[in-house]
């Protein structure tokens, strides 16, 4: 069976509840999708992990790292950098602070060293709506330096997002859509 396959299976077994759901965007739902019950999963992370960087190297191959808003991408931008590492490749898992600190560095980007701007980098998601999130951790990374072309989602919920960041020049994709999961 292949990762993604694999990868729909747990999510459907771990992250899909049915009920009456208020989004992030603020929109409501019959369907959620608590991604974090898979990614925060050991198999889970490794499939995602593996599932994003395949992807990543067919999107962007010159893509230096994958950031994202904490708290919902933290886990995917690590499974990514690992996979990337088992493949011998040098890669950057970077998290996207809603706004800077107050204290200490008063940073808003976490990023190991070697990742400079102007590099290309990836936003990553778990799960988009609207596009509102992914577009808050893109503007960041952007007026950090980065250039970002792209955004992977484990889902999308084909709500608008994709033509949100299309309109901010960033290609959405995908593992999954909310069709794709609910069947």
């Amino acid at each position: 069976m292949s990762s993604l396959a694999d990868l729909k299976e747990l999510i459907l077994r771990e992250s899909v509840q049915f009920g009456e759901f208020t989004l992030a965007s603020g929109q409501t739902s019959r369907i959620y999708i608590d991604i974090r019950k898979s990614s925060l999963h050991s198999e889970g992370a490794y499939l995602i992990g593996q599932c994003f960087w395949e992807r990543i190297q067919s999107l962007c191959p010159e893509a230096k790292g994958v950031g994202g808003l904490t708290l919902g991408a933290d886990p995917l931008v690590s499974a990514t950098a690992i996979s990337a590492h088992l493949d011998g490749k040098r890669f950057a898992s970077i998290i996207v602070r809603k706004e800077a600190k107050a204290h200490g560095t008063q940073r808003q980007i976490e990023a190991p060293g070697f990742i400079n701007p102007p590099d290309q980098v990836v936003a990553v998601d778990d799960v988009v709506t609207s596009g509102g999130s992914t577009l808050q951790a893109i503007r960041a990374l952007r007026e950090a330096g980065f250039q970002v072309k792209y955004a992977l989602a484990v889902v999308d919920r084909n709500a608008g997002a994709k033509e949100l960041l299309a309109d901010h020049h960033v290609e959405l994709h995908s593992l999954f859509s909310l069709d794709d999961l609910c069947k």
